[in-house]
């Protein structure tokens, strides 16, 4: 047995990382550029400040990843080995002797590393991340809506009760310009249209909106008791920094713990971090039968097939593991019968593309010259 890599093993082993690497990019562009399309939206809707958008991105694009690298990595095989198919490349190879057996060490020099990679990930990485995720949404809700105010347009109230707009902004937001504010109190409208205002937090910690040279509307336009007030400063009362302490999630919690406990949601979650670095794995290994084409076939053949059968195993994972929450099945059970199915399938493929794992003795026998 050969103890270094061949030049065809690095060769393989190239071409899958670059493949996989260049579809996991896209992906990953998708996916982010949704993510942010929807954090924009809640930017716009004054759900979230815009400090904390970047950090939600990024956040989130971290999670997604345990998402996409299974994907990534079953594409990027695909991509490949089609393509050495394709351009009959793994046509030399096997002249030369080197049967599945030796496919599989690129691969899985490519594989393991990854599916160690996503043990660390879903065991101690993204749990952190989610922590830190629900610490800045605790964050967003005790924040003061004053916080939240954008220039140029109008801002509603979390209650949808009262609407701002301002002008312009100085000094991180503590004073704005050309200020009007619409509330509305026992169904009787209060408009203020102000020069300037700026925020004050007093001693008892009440937020104020304290307006400047502004003029306050009351009543309802076109009754005999509508008021108009003129005044040099007024004080409008914003609800102001909560003290909201959110628990964390059940995926924000340490694998330390979840190890430690006997809930039955906390041993689910432990036994689907497990699964995502074992699946990865699984998902590599079904992708060399799944990527056997013919020149005449093309380099995506297969591609809709191996599709298909990744979206049926996450989906079975995922009905596992809410099976285990609800107690359909033990524990032990779990979601290692999903792994069990797709290991058969697995050694069904291999027998139906003719992937064996031994080299092929040479039929060749030597020719027999008689004397004359």
């Amino acid at each position: 047995m050969k103890k270094h890599l061949t030049i065809i093993d690095r060769y393989i082993g190239r071409e899958i990382l670059v493949s996989w690497l260049s579809v996991l990019f896209v992906l990953a562009i998708v996916v982010v550029s949704a993510d942010a399309t929807r954090l924009l939206a809640w930017l716009v809707d004054g759900r979230i400040p815009v400090d904390m958008f970047f950090w939600l991105l990024l956040n989130n694009s971290y999670e997604f990843a345990v998402m996409l690298v299974p994907l990534s990595l079953l594409l990027g095989i695909l991509l490949a080995f089609g393509r050495l198919y394709n351009d009959s490349e793994m046509t030399a190879v096997m002249s030369a002797g080197l049967g599945p057996a030796q496919w599989y060490r690129p691969l899985l020099l490519v594989a393991l590393p990854t599916a160690l990679l996503m043990f660390y990930f879903t065991l101690f990485f993204i749990p952190s991340v989610v922590e830190q995720r629900d610490e800045m949404m605790t964050e967003v809700k005790n924040r003061t809506e004053l916080s939240a105010l954008f220039a140029g347009r109008f801002n509603q109230s979390r209650e949808g009760n009262a609407i701002f707009f301002l002008e312009s902004q100085r000094d991180s937001g503590q004073i704005m310009d050309h200020v009007f504010y619409q509330q509305v109190k026992d169904g009787i409208a209060h408009v203020d249209i102000a020069t300037r205002a700026r925020y004050q937090h007093d001693e008892s910690g009440r937020d104020y909106l304290v307006m400047e040279s502004g003029t306050h509307y009351e009543g309802q336009p076109g009754q005999r008791d509508y008021k108009i007030t003129e005044y040099q400063e007024y004080g409008v009362y914003v609800p102001g920094s909560k003290d909201i302490d959110t628990a964390l999630s059940v995926k924000a919690l340490p694998s330390e713990q979840l190890w430690r406990s006997d809930a039955l949601r906390h041993r689910a979650e432990l036994q689907w971090r497990l699964t995502v670095p074992v699946a990865t794995l699984i998902i590599a290994l079904l992708a060399l039968p799944l990527s056997q084409t013919t020149p005449r076939s093309g380099r995506f053949a297969n591609m809709a097939w191996a599709v298909l059968l990744y979206l049926v195993y996450s989906n079975l994972l995922s009905m596992a593991s809410n099976w285990v929450i609800k107690e359909r099945v033990p524990i032990w059970f779990g979601t290692w019968w999903v792994h069990v199915i797709a290991l058969l399938l697995l050694g069904v493929l291999l027998k139906r593309s003719g992937h064996v794992f031994r080299r092929r003795k040479s039929s060749t026998k030597p020719l027999k010259v008689n004397a004359q």
